[in-house]
């Protein structure tokens, strides 16, 4: 049996979709043949992304939403539905990062935003496919979370706990879900080049020299859409209710390690 990577007919959401790891995947999903919806509340990045998905070859959808808004939940999925017929793949992208500080310094409506937009939306976006996937005879869904939901840096705030929380629901959403044929995945990036992370990556390509982890790289948005690619294709069937750390070895090094690099 050869590693298949193919997703022709396939139809994903990937939130978060216009910048970065959002639009690496959804480039990697499109050029591997499946047809995409892209959400993200920029217009015009959504367009740029969506004239690049659409020059592969394949279809896209624009979706316009501000995920800390429940309402606009439904409406990705079924606009979704309405436009391609169903949902094969899920890439829950979208994340907030409410602030810096002492966890007892936060505040409540930052701590509820965070929960909200990077681990309710998810949990509630995947509930949402799910009749879809199972009607279609099975799906795919990754959940992105961080190498500080793994281990925590300091002053991480609500960010890391909704992102070590999206390791738990990974797990349980994988156990209950095995049986419908939907296979649920988490990738944790470590420093990535995205809009998200620009302050950490300009520090460490600056005076902090290179990056937080033993190879010393930042990572790119390809590099972490090749193990989602992996994960929701034919080569990745094997796979659910793992978290895979893509982070240059930043977990091998100890606490430390990490004052030094």
């Amino acid at each position: 049996m050869s590693v298949d990577f193919d997703v022709t007919g396939k139809v994903a959401i990937i939130t978060g979709g216009s910048k970065g790891i959002g639009r690496a995947t959804a480039l990697a999903l499109a050029e591997r043949g499946a047809d995409v919806a892209i959400v993200a509340r920029g217009a015009d990045a959504l367009a740029a992304t969506k004239a690049d998905v659409e020059a592969t070859g394949r279809r896209c959808l624009a979706l316009s939403a501000n995920l800390a808004d429940e309402d606009e939940w439904p409406r990705v999925v079924e606009e979704t539905i309405t436009s391609f017929g169903g949902v094969d793949i899920l890439v829950n992208n979208a994340a907030v990062h409410p602030g810096w500080g002492p966890v007892e310094e936060l505040s409540g409506k930052r701590w509820d935003l965070g929960m909200r937009v990077n681990l309710k939306a998810p949990w509630q976006l995947s509930a949402l496919c799910l009749p879809s996937m199972r009607e279609r005879g099975g799906g795919s869904i990754v959940h992105i979370s961080s190498n500080d939901g793994l281990r925590p840096g300091d002053n991480m705030g609500v960010y890391a706990v909704s992102k070590g929380a999206l390791v738990a629901l990974t797990q349980l959403c994988a156990k209950e879900w095995a049986k419908h044929g939907v296979r649920v995945n988490c990738v944790a990036p470590g420093l990535v080049r995205t809009e998200l992370a620009a302050p950490l990556v300009a520090y460490f390509e600056g005076e902090g020299g290179g990056a937080p982890n033993a190879l010393k790289l930042v990572g790119e948005p390809d590099d972490i859409a090749g193990i989602i690619l992996y994960l929701v294709s034919p080569a990745g069937r094997y796979a659910t209710g793992q978290t895979f750390a893509i982070e240059g070895g930043e977990l091998l090094l100890g606490a430390a390690d990490d004052a030094q690099v």
